[in-house]
């Protein structure tokens, strides 16, 4: 059985999660060798993953797909993550995805991420 090309994976793995429906998006990522990379965080298990993009799920809106470029088992995506933050509504944000075997078994995310870590750690008082 053939696997699916590598956009068409990273596209479900998109709608799973614009939909939040996290445990259809756990079904894209590998089992075995699974790494997420971001200016927020990092991680190695496809489970860790899909938990902590689940607690984000509630301020998700949704996810504007901009541009696609794919090299082999690479695809790039421009995106423009719509969220309910008040202090950052949309954020452009490029995705590299590595899908070997039909699943996904890398993701690098990279974006402005100032306003997450405003969120994320705390301020110091003046």
């Amino acid at each position: 059985m053939n696997s699916p090309a590598p956009e068409e994976v990273v596209s479900a793995l998109l709608d799973a999660f614009e939909g939040r429906d996290f445990e259809r998006a756990r079904t894209y990522l590998s089992d075995s060798e699974f790494t997420y990379q971001s200016p927020i965080e990092s991680m190695s298990s496809a489970d860790d993953f899909i938990a902590n993009i689940s607690r984000v799920g509630p301020i998700l809106e949704r996810i504007e797909r901009v541009k696609t470029f794919v090299s082999g088992n690479d695809v790039c995506n421009l995106l423009r993550v719509h969220t309910t933050m008040d202090t950052q509504n949309a954020t452009t944000t490029v995705q590299i995805a590595t899908v070997v075997a039909g699943k996904v078994t890398a993701i690098e995310s990279i974006f402005d991420a100032t306003e997450y870590n405003k969120m994320i750690v705390p301020h110091e008082q003046d």
